[in-house]
């Protein structure tokens, strides 16, 4: 798919540029589009550039209106459209076109002078507001000398040679160029094979081949940047081939009688494509129900209906015991080849179990919407609507499909990951997944259907069969390791551990009988002599009544009447530094209701604090 952005005008919104590489050629067709959505919805001046901004849906493109945005929204859109060529397009584009129209002729470009001429006018429009740009004298000389010799001939004996206004010119020299055209139609359809009977044959295939033979014309860049800009095909020269080079079908095409591509043909073939009905495709696994597929063996569907083949055994009598020369019928039915895999989630830490059908004959690749809001996926808009049928209803519906999903999925074992593909999403699916020919080809995927086996040419790896994983054996020593790890054992001595010494234990012993002693002994006579103030509290009934002492409590209502003293201004800085040495030390409170009086002495010397 080409990477070139496209213009999508509408006309209840502001006209759609798409993400993608920007050429000068998408970059006039958008302001086309803006100015006639201007002109349709009468916007003001100062408004036209903030009206389109939501229109363009290239990310770098945003990024910069973004980071500008104030200094943008307030530009004419002139001068915005200046700004969005300098920022992304080619600095060179100028000298791109300017060659391009410099370097043309009538018999590399077109077979046509009108093609030719409306060819070479739309790239002067790329160059219009710069020095590049080529004046109507100009181009009127360029196209003159670079008329082929026939039609050059024509142009000096008619009215054409003495018109010197560009648009009266071109259509005066397109009328002896058309009918040169019909007259060269006209004497290759007389040319025929009844007209060329009495030609020789016996002048050998090889050099006839030979003598017939035109090269085909190498690729130039141009022609491959305008074939990658309209999804063409570099191999067999189309444009909007639905192919690209590596799955043409159609090959490299004849050189003789080949023209070089130009823009004209591009744009024709856009509209052609337009304009054509698009042909619908039917999907052969898509069903009116959705069903589960199972990897049981029990489950199977019918895929095709094979008659009896002659002379061989489809006797269901019992009469016949020993048929065991005889051939017996096909089988009726075969079991789906199911995969059981794995995807990774991204709303889940952990992979999603699920199953795949794989299915070539299937040419799309198929998911089904409900596993995509499971997982989570991003979905994408398809450039063009994918039309498809039920393959086996008995009315056919057609519908169109419009979103896809880039699907990757895992063995179950961990060990194979296929390569990212593009899945259709779509209901009405028999399995979560349906893995057609795209994703068997992109994966390099053999399919036996004897042996049941689905295997990767690369990697061998067998999708349906998986061999067993087995852990790692574990690592084998080494054997310098073992032989410095003896000598270390063999150098150690042994430790020689004395005899039990009995009569030590039983000293040991003694002493700390003696020692435990002493102090019951000390302990007694404490408590004989103390023995008042350890004896035991007497019962709370038994307490003296006599009042020895009585405490009087302060009134909690009185006040105290604070008194303060008068300081000196000039003291009030040293004042402050003495209360926050007092508070670091913690010697007083902020939150004390109460002032105690101090007094400072003042200091001889006025640097010192008092």
């Amino acid at each position: 798919m080409s990477t070139l952005a496209t213009v999508d005008p509408t006309s209840a919104k502001a006209p759609v540029l798409t993400e993608g590489d920007i050429s000068p050629s998408v970059m006039m067709d958008f302001e086309n589009a803006v100015l006639d959505f201007f002109v349709s919805k009468s916007v003001p001046a100062d408004k036209q550039v903030t009206m389109i901004i939501p229109g363009i849906k290239d990310i770098r493109i945003r990024d910069w209106i973004t980071v500008e945005r104030e200094h943008i929204v307030v530009l004419p859109f002139v001068k915005f459209m200046t700004e969005m060529r300098l920022n992304y397009l080619a600095p060179d584009r100028e000298d791109q076109v300017r060659n391009d129209i410099l370097t043309s002729t009538l018999t590399s470009s077109c077979p046509s002078f009108w093609n030719w001429s409306q060819q070479l006018l739309k790239l002067n429009c790329l160059l219009r507001g710069t020095s590049s740009a080529f004046d109507e004298s100009a181009l009127h000389n360029h196209l003159e000398a670079h008329l082929d010799n026939k039609l050059k001939a024509k142009v000096r004996h008619s009215n054409a040679r003495k018109d010197k206004v560009l648009k009266t010119w071109v259509v005066t020299v397109h009328l002896p160029d058309k009918a040169h055209a019909r007259q060269n139609m006209n004497s290759d359809t007389l040319r025929g094979p009844l007209h060329r009977g009495n030609v020789s044959q016996s002048t050998s295939s090889a050099n006839t081949s030979s003598s017939s033979y035109v090269r085909f014309p190498p690729l130039t860049d141009t022609t491959r940047t305008l074939l990658n800009e309209h999804d063409g095909c570099t191999k067999c020269r189309r444009f909007y081939a639905g192919h690209r080079s590596q799955s043409c079908p159609d090959g490299f095409p004849s050189g003789k009688g080949y023209k070089t591509l130009t823009v004209t043909d591009a744009l024709s073939a856009k509209k052609g494509k337009a304009v054509a009905k698009p042909k619908s495709k039917s999907v052969a696994a898509t069903t009116a129900t959705i069903e589960t597929l199972s990897s049981d063996d029990e489950i199977s569907v019918t895929a095709a209906v094979l008659h009896d083949s002659p002379g061989e055994y489809n006797s269901d009598s019992d009469e016949d015991g020993d048929v065991s020369h005889r051939k017996v019928s096909p089988p009726f039915r075969s079991k789906h080849l199911v995969w059981e895999c794995q995807i990774h989630s991204l709303t889940d830490d952990f992979p999603v179990k699920t199953c795949a059908l794989i299915d070539n004959g299937a040419h799309l690749v198929l998911f089904h919407p409900d596993l995509v809001n499971r997982l989570g996926l991003k979905k994408h808009r398809l450039h063009v609507p994918e039309i498809v049928d039920v393959a086996f209803s008995n009315q056919k519906k057609k519908t169109e499909l419009y979103n896809y999903v880039k699907l990757s999925l895992t063995s179950l074992d961990s060990s194979w990951t296929s390569r990212t593909v593009r899945a259709v999403v779509t209901l009405g699916l028999c399995a979560p997944i349906i893995l057609g020919l795209p994703w068997l080809i992109h994966n390099l995927i053999v399919t036996d259907h004897a042996t049941r086996t689905c295997i990767d040419k690369t990697t061998s790896y067998n999708l349906l069969n998986p061999a067993p994983v087995f852990p790692p054996a574990p690592p084998k020593p080494k054997l310098c390791g073992q032989i410095k790890i003896t000598k270390a054992d063999k150098k150690l001595t042994p430790e020689k551990v004395k005899d039990f010494d009995v009569a030590g234990a039983i000293r040991d012993r003694i002493k700390i009988l003696a020692t435990e002693e002493a102090l019951q002994l000390r302990e007694n006579k404490l408590w004989s002599e103390y023995s008042v103030i350890f004896e035991l509290i007497p019962h709370v009934d038994e307490l003296p009544d006599d009042i020895v002492a009585k405490i009087h409590i302060k009134n909690a209502e009185k006040t105290i009447k604070s008194r303060s003293y008068p300081s000196p201004r000039k003291y009030k800085e040293a004042w402050q530094i003495l209360i926050r040495q007092h508070l670091d030390a913690g010697r007083i409170h902020p939150s004390s209701p109460c002032a105690s009086p101090a007094f400072i002495v003042p200091k001889a010397n006025p640097n010192v604090l008092p």
